[in-house]
Parts: structure tokens; C-alpha cells; sequence
């Protein structure tokens, strides 16, 4: 009997596909959870996260006089960059969380199509030989293909089971999300139905995949100067920088309300002007960083979806600069200004 899901039983997610897609991702990873309560628990244990950081951050920021924080002259407890690398850590650790099926679906996908190929065209050494579509697949079930040999165990059992050659063969393009797999068995399925020499064409298929993964892999090569450039740019150079702008602003409106002509309305103002701008700086950063990460995703996988891999790290490396940027630079000019 079918499993009925969390989502089946809600009324607005009951025909949702980016479930049932999220469903076979998990099943394809041996996590025989419910993609709803799945994605519930990413985001409990990243609000766990978020708070355990606030709680730290708290802990390791200095006391502060409230009079001096009203004042502008000393900074509160919690700063804005306190509070965005709160929601960073939240949004990071969520991320990895729900994405961590999709890598992993990514990664098995990504090693089908690169074995599959060499299993094709052995399939096709054995029709050469003489043998039958059932002993070549039995054959093959029984090499070592990674994740590959799985799913071709599964279409050897079909068809011991009674069913025929191509419903047998429809179910690993069903069970492995790849338009390569799809349009290779769709090929494989219309020659037998038209009379075709099957070795021939496995032959001919098996060629065009390793031409197909040989592109793929010369345009992660030639995308690799810019992917580096990007990251260097959106992750690293930046952020740096502006960790040393907002170390700065933060020093000149300090140095300005701790002048005691200034009426305390000014100086209130000026520090709220402040934070607002610091808020903006690591607003940018972040956005900066998604779009780094899809232009990267869409240079060398070709795909937007894939940003997701590439989004937390940068995330993460991005503020950790910009932090580590703060850090250097009130050391720097912290004999200027007493910051």
C-alpha cells in the first residue's frame, strides 16, 4: 500500500509539485521522512541555530551604559552586524538543511550520467555477442556502476517479474531525474518498438552522452576564471571593503557625538542615521552574494536551481570577511578615535 504523506492530507498542498519532487529526492537519499515534517525540522534546528548565536553574541558583547547608548556615544549590546549574522546563520543553516537532498539527488544524477555511457556500450558488446536484452542487463546490474547498478537491479527485477523490455526500461527514466536518462531510454524504447539493431544504437547513444559530458565538463573549465572572479569579487572584496566603510562611518559619527556642543537630538539622529546605513551595507552584501551564487549556478551548471549549493558558502564567507573586516580596522584606527 502507498504511503500517504503530510502534504496529501492539506487541501492547498495536496497537488503541489515541488513536494512530490522533494519527496523523491528524500527517498533517492534512504531518508524516509515526510518531505513537509522535513522541511519543519530545517526549520526548527535552524531557529535553534539562530538563537543559540543570539544567545552567544549576547553573551560575549561588552556591558554598556544605557544613558551613553541613548546618547550615541557607546553602541547597544546587540549591533547590526550581531544581528545580521543572526539571520545569516538562520538563513544559512535552513538552506543546508532543505537543500541537502536536492546536493545529494545532484550528486547521484550527476554520477548516473557520467557511468552510464560505459554501461550502454557494454550492453551493446553483449547484443553484439549474441546475448539477449535480459542477460545484458543482468550483466550489467552486476558491474560496478555506483548508483547507476541500483537502478538497473531494479529494471532487471521488472522484468523477471513479466513485465515487457520497455515498460521495464520506462521506470529508470522515472526513477532518475535527468533529461539525459529521459531522452536515452525514450531512444532505446522507440528503436526496439521500430524493429532497430539495438546494439547499434546503444552504441550511437553512448557516444553522444560522452560527447555531452565532455562539453559539460570543457565549460566548467573555461567558466572557471570568471566563477573565480565572482567569487572573489562578491564574497571576499567586497565585503571586505565594506567592513572597512562601516568601521569607519561608525568612527566619525562616534568621534562626532561624543563632542558635548552637539544638542542630543543631533547625536541621536546621527546614530540612527548610522545604523540605517550599516543595515544597507550587509543588505547589498546579501544580495550581492544570491546573485553571484545564480550567476554562477547558471555559468557552469546551466542551471538557477543549482544555486543553492553554491549559496551558503558565500553567504557565510561573505560576512565572515565582512566581520573580520571590521575587526582589522577598528584595531587599526582604534588609537585614532577610541573606537
Amino acid at each position: 500500500m502507498a504511503r500517504v504523506r503530510l502534504y496529501q492530507r492539506i487541501g492547498f498542498l495536496k497537488n503541489s509539485v515541488f513536494l512530490k519532487k522533494y519527496e523523491k529526492y528524500l527517498d533517492e537519499i534512504n531518508l524516509k521522512v515526510d518531505p513537509v515534517l522535513w522541511i519543519f525540522l530545517s526549520f526548527l534546528i535552524a531557529l535553534i541555530i539562530g538563537i543559540l548565536t543570539f544567545i552567544l553574541l549576547q553573551i560575549l558583547s561588552p556591558v554598556t551604559d544605557p544613558t551613553q547608548v541613548a546618547l550615541g556615544i557607546q553602541e547597544p549590546p546587540l549591533s547590526e552586524s550581531m544581528i545580521m549574522l543572526v539571520f545569516v546563520m538562520f538563513f544559512v543553516a535552513c538552506d543546508l538543511m532543505i537543500g541537502y537532498p536536492y546536493i545529494k539527488g545532484i550528486q547521484r544524477i550527476s554520477s548516473i550520467e557520467n557511468e552510464l555511457p560505459e554501461a550502454l556500450k557494454q550492453m551493446a558488446d553483449i547484443l553484439k555477442a549474441g546475448g539477449t536484452y535480459e542477460y545484458a542487463l543482468r550483466e550489467i546490474s552486476h558491474a560496478d556502476f555506483g548508483p547507476l547498478t541500483a537502478e538497473l537491479e531494479n529494471v532487471l527485477r521488472k522484468l523477471e517479474e513479466g513485465e515487457n523490455f520497455e515498460d521495464s526500461l520506462s521506470t529508470l527514466s522515472y526513477n532518475i531525474d535527468s533529461r539525459l536518462v529521459k531522452r536515452s531510454v525514450t531512444i532505446i524504447i522507440d528503436s526496439v518498438k521500430a524493429g532497430a539493431g539495438l546494439a547499434s544504437i546503444l552504441e550511437q547513444i553512448a557516444e553522444d552522452i560522452r560527447d555531452t559530458n565532455r562539453i559539460n565538463h570543457e565549460r566548467r573549465s573555461q567558466t572557471l576564471m570568471q566563477v573565480l572572479f565572482m567569487v572573489t569579487a562578491g564574497a571576499i572584496v567586497t565585503p571586505f571593503i565594506f567592513g572597512l566603510v562601516s568601521t569607519i562611518v561608525g568612527f566619525l559619527v562616534s568621534s562626532s557625538a561624543n563632542l558635548g556642543s552637539l544638542p542630543n537630538d543631533i547625536r541621536m539622529e546621527a546614530t540612527s542615521s548610522k545604523y540605517m546605513l550599516l543595515y544597507l551595507l550587509q543588505i547589498y552584501i546579501f544580495i550581492e552574494v544570491t546573485a553571484s551564487s545564480l550567476m554562477i549556478s547558471l555559468m557552469r551548471e546551466g542551471k538557477k536551481n543549482k544555486s543553492i549549493i553554491y549559496l551558503p558558502v558565500l553567504l557565510f564567507i561573505g560576512y565572515m570577511v565582512y566581520f573580520i573586516s571590521q575587526i582589522i580596522s577598528k584595531g587599526l584606527i582604534s588609537g585614532i578615535g577610541g573606537l
